[in-house]
């Protein structure tokens, strides 16, 4: 499945240069009756999309997302906390980056906010836990986002200039448009086009919006290109879709979690049929490894793989096979390990370890290998793999093993 959506992503980001950039509105108001809603027009070229309903697991909310590259890259969403986000396309920039914190792709903090967060301010301190990756370093959208929770409290967070950028409301309304609210005079080689944006601001700035205002600013606002246009209420949880400029068709959040785990496809919602329920499988990961290291201070080369499964968000087990060759000779090792991931940067395991043809020993031995080593968390293709190495092998002599390996993983 992953490879699927990185396929479709891959198509998604090629097209992103042969097509007007200038896309997509958001915007949230609050009434005098205190009631929070907000609008969006999500603006491009490829006519479809899926919403999902995903209900609340152990620490996690419940929530909805709207995609069209696959479930982990979602557009916008709501949570059953009558928390909202939805993201925009804007230029170019320099933006902050480290590999010392986990490292998450653009759209992906969609479903992060909506997981963990019922407020703005639990949201915000998740954009400065992770570096995230966008198309100035993998390729991946260059977006900002809006988050608005149902007290009407809104925040727009903007990746520019080396720096995160929080731009809160300071009335009863704010939108977001194709520029950054924090540095306007950056833009895509052109005119900044703040129309969409004047025509948003005059309209919302009215003393008591109602929803058919908000309906309203979404069709003044909308193109040629407008794929769907949205209009969430966080009081109620309850969602209206346009797509294509047909009739709305509303959905209750609560009602819809109910149900479990399930989703439409946007052309059909006048009949919706269930889409496949998302089913969690576990990840495959094949790690190809290569090293050098010193068997009584004598030098040898090592190179093999580990193929392990998932067995939660930190722990993995499996089997690991290593070539050794020393000054020639060589051996071969084969078992059974389990892999901890600790703080999302370092990995260590320990494992029951068979050699084959070991240097005197006509028999093969049996052994314990063990690791600590640098694997960062993130969740671009690049996934490096660091450690000291150690196998005890318990021949006619124990020997104890030491090597630095280095490769690669690979999920699938």
């Amino acid at each position: 499945m992953k490879v699927i959506n990185l396929v479709i992503l891959l198509f998604f980001l090629l097209t992103i240069s042969v097509t007007p950039a200038y896309t997509c509105s958001v915007f949230q108001v609050t009434d005098l009756a205190d009631n929070v809603r907000c609008g969006r027009n999500f603006d491009w070229h490829v006519d479809w999309g899926r919403i999902w309903f995903i209900p609340a697991q152990q620490d996690v909310h419940g929530f909805l997302i709207i995609e069209q590259a696959g479930k982990d890259l979602p557009y916008e969403g709501m949570n059953d906390q009558g928390l909202f986000i939805a993201i925009a396309a804007v230029p170019k920039t320099k933006v902050p980056f480290s590999i010392l914190k986990p490292i998450r792709v653009s759209c992906e903090m969609v479903t992060i906010v909506l997981e963990n967060a019922a407020s703005v301010e639990e949201a915000l301190p998740w954009f400065h836990k992770y570096s995230i990756a966008f198309g100035t370093q993998y390729a991946y959208p260059l977006i900002h986002y809006m988050i608005v929770d149902k007290e009407g409290n809104s925040a727009i967070v903007e990746y520019v200039n080396n720096k995160i950028e929080v731009t809160k409301n300071d009335a009863h309304y704010q939108m977001m448009t194709n520029f950054y609210v924090s540095d306007p005079a950056l833009t895509f080689g052109e005119e900044n086009p703040d129309w969409r944006y004047k025509i948003l601001k005059e309209g919302l700035s009215t003393e008591n919006p109602s929803q058919e205002l908000v309906w309203k600013l979404l069709q003044e606002v909308a193109q040629k290109n407008t794929i769907w246009s949205n209009v969430y209420d966080l009081n109620d949880q309850l969602i209206y879709i346009s797509y294509k400029g047909q009739a709305p068709i509303g959905f209750s959040l609560k009602d819809q979690l109910y149900i479990g785990a399930h989703g439409y496809d946007l052309r059909d919602l006048s009949s919706p049929q269930d889409l496949p329920r998302l089913e969690e499988s576990k990840s495959l990961l094949i790690r190809p490894t290569g090293g050098y290291g010193f068997i009584e201070n004598k030098g040898f080369f090592h190179a093999g793989a580990r193929i392990l499964l998932q067995a939660n968000q930190n722990q993995r087990y499996g089997i690991d096979l290593t070539y050794f060759n020393f000054k020639g000779e060589t051996f071969f090792s084969a078992g059974i390990l389990l892999e901890q991931i600790l703080w999302g940067l370092f990995n260590s395991s320990i494992g029951t370890i068979g050699y084959f043809h070991y240097g005197e020993d006509d028999e093969n031995v049996f052994g314990i290998t063990s690791n600590l080593g640098w694997e960062p968390d993130n969740h671009i293709p690049f996934h490096p793999f660091v450690t000291w190495r150690n196998d005890i092998i318990f021949g006619k002599k124990i020997k104890n093993v030491n090597s630095i390996s280095a490769g690669m993983d690979f999920y699938f």
